[in-house]
C-alpha cells in the first residue's frame, strides 16, 4: 500500500502541478516535470563484465529524464559477494541494487537482505510474458511465487568447437584410424556423448609446431575459486545423473554416478592446459581464438562473439553444439548450469521506488534493451531474439540462437538455492580441486564432501 500510495502521489503531482502553475497558483520556481526523484542517487553492485560496462552510456540520459544519478560499481564474482555480505551485515544501505546470482539467492532471501519485486512489477509497466521464462525462473526461490530480481542476464553454457578441424578430411581419417569410428560432428538432434567428447579432447591435444611441446589442447575451461570450481564439476555430476542432495536433503555426492562423474572430469583434465585451475572468467576465450583450444564452453555472449570477425581470429570456423550427454544417466540431454542472474533491490535501499524506476527504464524497454544487447549487453526479452537488427549485425546468429535457446529451455538447470548453498559449493569446489591435483582420490574426496555437506545441511535444518 505504501508503494502504491507513493506512485499515485507522484502521478497526481505530475498532473496537478503544471495546472497550478498555469493558473498562477504557485509562485516558486517549478521543479522540472518528469523528475520526481531529483537529486536521488542509486548505487549498483555488478560483476566486472562487458555487459556491465555497456550500461554506462545510458546513465546520463536516465539522469536527464528522471533526476536519478546511478553509480555502477563492478567486482569479480567472489569479491562482489564478499563486499555485499559485509554491507548487508552492517545494514549500511550502501548498495541499492546488487547482482543476484542463483548461487546466493537463498542466502539473501532468508536473511532478509533483498526485497521481493512482485508489487513493483504490478504497479509499473512490467509484462512477464515479454521475458524469457528462464530469465524469471533464475530469481525465484524455492516454490514461492515471489520474484526477487529483475531480469538482467539469462544464460547457460554451450559447446564451441573448431568446425574447420572437425570437418577436415585428414583429421577425420586420422581420428577413425585411432578410435575406430567416424569423427562425430555434433548437431542439435545428435549431441556428443561423454565418451565421444573425451576421445575428441584426447585427439586434438597435440604439438602442432613440431617443437615437442603441446600447444593445442582438446578442451579448456576456467576452474578457479569457489565459483568456477563448482560451476565446472556440478554440471558433470548432473550429466552423469546425480544431484548434490535428494528431496529429503540427504547428500548424494558419493554415489556411484557421482564418483563416475568425478573420475571422468579427472580424465578430461589431462587434455586441458595445465593452468585451467587458475583461469578466471573469460581466460579461455583468447586461447580458443588463437587456436590453442579445439573445444571450449561459452556463455551466450562468448558464443556469439566467437564468430565475430571483429573479435575472433577463428571467426567463421566455429560451430555451436549443446553440452555432451551421458548415455547411462537416464536423461536425453546433458546438463549445464542456468547461468546469468538478475538484479535485486536491497532491503536497506533508501529509495526503492527510484531504484525500480531505473531497472524498468533500462531493462524493460524493448528498444533500449535491444540497443544495449547490440552493444555488448545481455538478453532477457523475447523480442531481442526475434529482432531483425540482431541478425543484421550478427548473421551467424541464425546458427547460434537455435542452439542457445534450446539449451536454455531443455538443458540449463538451476543450481541449489538453499541459504547455505555457497558453503556447499565451497566444499565441492575444494573436492574437485583436490582430485584434479591428485591430492585426493575421487572416492575419498566425495566421501569427505558428503560428510561435510550433510553436517551443514543438518545444522541449517535445526536452526530454521
Amino acid at each position: 500500500m505504501k508503494k502504491n500510495f507513493f506512485l499515485v502521489s507522484v502521478l497526481a503531482f505530475l498532473i496537478l502541478f503544471p495546472a497550478a502553475v498555469w493558473a498562477g497558483g504557485v509562485e516558486e520556481e517549478p521543479v522540472e516535470v518528469g523528475r520526481p526523484f531529483e537529486g536521488v542517487e542509486v548505487n549498483v553492485g555488478l560483476l566486472a563484465r562487458s555487459l556491465s560496462d555497456a550500461l554506462k552510456p545510458y546513465l546520463a540520459d536516465f539522469e536527464a529524464e528522471t533526476g536519478i544519478k546511478v553509480n555502477i560499481e563492478q567486482h569479480a564474482y567472489d569479491s562482489l559477494r564478499d563486499k555485499m555480505m559485509l554491507e548487508f551485515a552492517a545494514g549500511s544501505g550502501y548498495f541499492d541494487i546488487i547482482y543476484l546470482s542463483p548461487g546466493y539467492l537463498g542466502e539473501l532471501v532468508e536473511n532478509d537482505y533483498i526485497q521481493p519485486l512482485n508489487e513493483y512489477m504490478e504497479t509499473l509497466d512490467f509484462r512477464r510474458e515479454d521475458f524469457l521464462p528462464a530469465a524469471l525462473e533464475i530469481s525465484r526461490y524455492g516454490t514461492g511465487e515471489e520474484i526477487w530480481g529483475f531480469p538482467y542476464l539469462s544464460d547457460t553454457t554451450i559447446l564451441l568447437y573448431r568446425e574447420d578441424l572437425f570437418e577436415d578430411t585428414g583429421e577425420r581419417a586420422e581420428f577413425k584410424k585411432r578410435f575406430g569410428y567416424d569423427l562425430p560432428i555434433p548437431t542439435l538432434e545428435k549431441p556428443l556423448t561423454t565418451d565421444q567428447f573425451l576421445d575428441l579432447a584426447k585427439f586434438f591435444t597435440r604439438d602442432t609446431t613440431g617443437d615437442g611441446k603441446i600447444d593445442m589442447y582438446g578442451f579448456g575451461y576456467p576452474q578457479i575459486g569457489v565459483a568456477y570450481g563448482n560451476l565446472y564439476i556440478m554440471p558433470w555430476i548432473w550429466t552423469f545423473g546425480e544431484e548434490y542432495y535428494d528431496e529429503n536433503l540427504r547428500v548424494t555426492v558419493d554415489s556411484p554416478r557421482a564418483i563416475a562423474a568425478m573420475k571422468y572430469a579427472r580424465e578430461l583434465q589431462k587434455y586441458q592446459p595445465p593452468g585451467v585451475l587458475g583461469w578466471e572468467y573469460g581466460d579461455h576465450i583468447p586461447r580458443f581464438y588463437e587456436g590453442h583450444l579445439a573445444m571450449t564452453g561459452g556463455w551466450f555472449h562468448i558464443g556469439l562473439d566467437a564468430n565475430n570477425p571483429d573479435k575472433s581470429a577463428v571467426a567463421g570456423r566455429v560451430g555451436y553444439a549443446t553440452v555432451p550427454w551421458h548415455q547411462d544417466s537416464g536423461m536425453k540431454t546433458g546438463k549445464a548450469v542456468l547461468g546469468g542472474g538478475s538484479v535485486a533491490i536491497t532491503k536497506h535501499s533508501k529509495n526503492p521506488e527510484a531504484t525500480f524506476t531505473y531497472l524498468n527504464w533500462m531493462f524493460g524497454n524493448k528498444e533500449r534493451a535491444l540497443e544495449w544487447y547490440l552493444n555488448g549487453g545481455g538478453a532477457t526479452l523475447r523480442a531481442i531474439y526475434e529482432s531483425p537488427e540482431v541478425y543484421e549485425k550478427f548473421p551467424w546468429a541464425e546458427e547460434f540462437f537455435p542452439m542457445a535457446n534450446y539449451s536454455l529451455e531443455h538443458i540449463a538447470k538451476q543450481r541449489p538455492t538453499l541459504p547455505i548453498s555457497h558453503s556447499l559449493f565451497e566444499i565441492m569446489s575444494a573436492a574437485w580441486h583436490n582430485v584434479s591435483m591428485d591430492r585426493e582420490t575421487p572416492e575419498g574426496a566425495l566421501r569427505r564432501a558428503k560428510k561435510e555437506m550433510q553436517t551443514l545441511i543438518d545444522q541449517w535444518k535445526v536452526g530454521k
